[in-house]
């Protein structure tokens, strides 16, 4: 991603008067097998986002300028997700949002399950927050976010950096956190199809009820995986990756899926999942394999029929970080 700027960590307060505003906010993989729609991992994958307020409006400038390889294809007007999102926000502030300038830079793989759409649209809500000069609490911005997801899995990672556990509060609307370091020594490796995939189409596959025992499978094994990543024990996290709940369902739509795991099933990896609900798919290794696994899933990519990408991804610690100018 092109350009250097300071960023700081989002508790910093927001100037007074606000002009100009860069958040550069990580993908992200949820799910991270039985984690259904309450775990997420943050990438050093990033989407950064900059806000203009002109001092008038001026329509020979754009509203949308859009940078990166993996931009394309968005939408450079009113319709852009950003720009929605914003013009929902300050919906009292009509002269505002008509001077508001976005350039949106993205390295992120757009709708192939490494949590574009939820860093676009974190950064949009944080900016929103920021613009208004109200303070960025993390609860009200995952609530927004999850209002307008569906979820919140994707964002809490993307706001708070690290692997993180998510839930919706059984009080209130409030979206509940709780982030656990990732270990160092676990690389991620993130194969990225050519094809996208809508998560709207991946959750119409799956039931509307689940047998008891897959329930409890899930339970298990999410309990575990959260104990695992916070004692750094490989074994228990090799065992913690299975799914019973939404990979079996969405195997169909993305082959990828069975096909890594035929390659890498006598390698020493620690697991291979669906990243969020697909098309891209994780496989987690330990460091001191991770060149024999990159190299095997790579030579994998170059073979098969279809044009697949794969990414030796770091984790994100940080989460959002902001820049004022």
């Amino acid at each position: 991603m092109n350009g250097v700027k300071q960023f700081k960590r989002r508790s910093e307060a927001a100037p007074a008067e606000l002009k100009s505003l860069t958040v550069r906010v990580p993908g992200s993989s949820a799910n991270l097998g039985p984690g259904f729609d309450a775990l997420a991992l943050a990438y050093q994958l990033y989407c950064q986002l900059q806000f203009i307020v002109l001092p008038e409006n001026d329509p020979a400038i754009p509203l949308v300028t859009l940078k990166g390889r993996l931009s394309e294809g968005l939408p450079l007007d009113r319709n852009n997700l950003i720009y929605s999102v914003l013009s929902d926000h300050w919906q009292c502030s009509p002269d505002l949002l008509q001077r508001l300038r976005i350039t949106i830079e993205s390295d992120i793989p757009l709708g192939k399950g490494v949590g574009s759409s939820a860093a676009a649209i974190t950064g949009a809500v944080w900016a929103a927050y920021a613009f208004a000069g109200q303070g960025q609490d993390s609860r009200k911005i995952l609530e927004k976010v999850s209002d307008l997801e569906g979820h919140a899995d994707n964002a809490a990672a993307s706001l708070i950096g690290g692997l993180v556990v998510s839930s919706m509060s059984s009080r209130s609307r409030a979206v509940i956190t709780q982030k656990i370091s990732w270990p160092d020594e676990w690389s991620t490796l993130v194969c990225v199809p050519s094809y996208a995939l809508s998560t709207k189409k991946s959750r119409s596959l799956l039931p509307k009820q689940y047998a008891k025992a897959d329930a409890v499978h899930n339970l298990q094994k999410v309990a575990l995986l959260v104990a695992a990543a916070s004692n750094r024990d490989e074994e228990a996290m090799r065992e913690a990756l299975h799914d019973r709940m939404h990979e079996p369902y969405r195997m169909e739509l993305v082959p990828q899926l069975a096909a890594i795991r035929k390659v890498v099933a006598d390698l020493p990896v620690i697991g291979c999942v669906l990243s969020g609900a697909g098309s891209s798919v994780l496989t987690v290794v330990h460091q001191r394999h991770k060149q024999q696994v990159l190299a095997s899933l790579r030579e994998w990519s170059r073979n098969y029929s279809e044009e697949n990408e794969v990414l030796d991804l770091k984790v994100d610690q940080e989460g959002l970080m902001v820049s004022y100018q």
